[in-house]
């Protein structure tokens, strides 16, 4: 078992389904931000601009970083969708699937575009006897045979699947890859531990076992490494754990990171925080005709909405990334109803799945 007890940066984050939603989280666990309240969603993965992808029933949901549902994607034709993997870009979707028939039947991995529907053929494949395709990087996806000799394969997009290595001593399941390509993660035995490689050179360079990661919690699933390649984390059966490890001494403990989360997928994006929003109190009409200023604090995309008599008279949109001041100014019908009367205003941001309204009195 190995590993050091110094935590993971925060600068980035952990994308993870609990309770059927989609979920974002500090690598700490100190921030834990729900982005979906539909419920059905699971097997979440996050692109490197922090664009999400999740399966709902048969379908892809390609998701903004609040929640949103920005399109779906994938081909839901052969039954539902078991595993998704998002590209670093965010370019293309890799997912497992089980087929019933009459064309297909069993498993198999298919890649399709994030942003539309993909027929399965479409871009290449689908291939057979896969259930964990995950990406190597951008253009390549690691496939787990699951009756072949060779426990792991690298499939370029487009091309042929080729060998990259077998360990003798362990049935690999399904793993990851670190960004540097400097070390490998994958499950063995039907999810009884994860198995660490040092990798010498990038794949499909062969690839030397160092550590095997057990416990008492349960099967291991899912492992996903820090963008540094520092530290892994992985599901088991009481939530998402955490590991810095040192492939030299493979020496520590892991921390349970994520009480109930399940499928993690570390990226370089950073969690954020819910959105909050702060108006004064009260403002002179004269001030008011200039602007209202709103405080925003989120990672988002805030926009704000100002209205009067629950009519809107003005909207802004900004991108924020920590804290920022929106400046809404009404529109000319709304200047001209301001002038006429009315005791107060109210101003409604809405960012990173949150809406928040505040009540503002007009001093005339």
């Amino acid at each position: 078992m190995a590993a050091l007890t110094a935590p993971p940066a925060l600068a980035d984050s952990i994308v993870y389904e609990k309770g059927g939603n989609v979920w974002l989280a500090n690598p700490d666990g100190s921030v834990q931000r729900q982005l979906t309240t539909a419920g059905g969603y699971a097997r979440p993965s996050q692109a490197d601009d922090g664009t999400i992808v999740a399966t709902n029933d048969a379908v892809l949901h390609r998701l903004s970083r609040s929640g949103q549902v920005l399109n779906e994607a994938g081909d839901d034709d052969y039954g539902g969708k078991i595993f998704t993997d998002f590209s670093p870009d965010g370019a293309l979707v890799s997912y497992g699937f089980f087929a019933n028939g009459p064309i297909l039947t069993g498993p198999y991995a298919a890649v399709s575009h994030s942003s539309r529907r993909t027929e399965k053929e479409e871009i290449d494949g689908p291939l057979k006897g896969y259930l964990n395709p995950s990406w190597l990087d951008s253009t390549h996806i690691l496939l787990f045979p699951q009756s072949l000799i060779v426990d792991v394969q690298i499939w370029p997009i487009p091309g042929d699947v080729q060998d990259w290595f077998t360990d003798p001593d362990f049935d690999l399941g399904g793993g990851d890859v670190d960004r540097g390509m400097t070390r490998f993660a994958s499950t063995a035995d039907g999810g009884t531990s994860i198995v660490i490689y040092r990798l010498p050179a990038p794949p499909p360079a062969l690839p030397e076992r160092r550590c095997q990661v057990t416990g008492p919690a349960g099967s291991f699933f899912r492992p996903t490494w820090s963008p540094d390649g520092s530290t892994l984390a992985w599901q088991e059966d009481d939530g998402i754990h955490t590991l810095r490890i040192d492939l030299d001494t493979c020496q520590g403990a892991s921390t349970l990171a994520i009480a109930g989360g399940k499928h993690p997928d570390w990226g370089p994006a950073a969690a954020g925080r819910a959105l909050t929003a702060t108006a004064p109190a009260r403002i002179r009409l004269g001030a008011l005709l200039t602007g209202l200023k709103v405080k925003v604090k989120c990672s988002c995309t805030a926009t704000a909405t100002l209205l009067l008599s629950r009519k809107a008279i003005g909207k802004t949109k900004r991108a924020v990334a920590g804290s920022a001041t929106l400046k809404v100014k009404p529109n000319r019908a709304g200047r001209a109803r301001l002038l006429r009367g009315g005791k107060s205003v109210s101003v409604r941001v809405a960012g990173a799945g949150r809406t928040v309204t505040r009540k503002v009195r007009i001093v005339r």
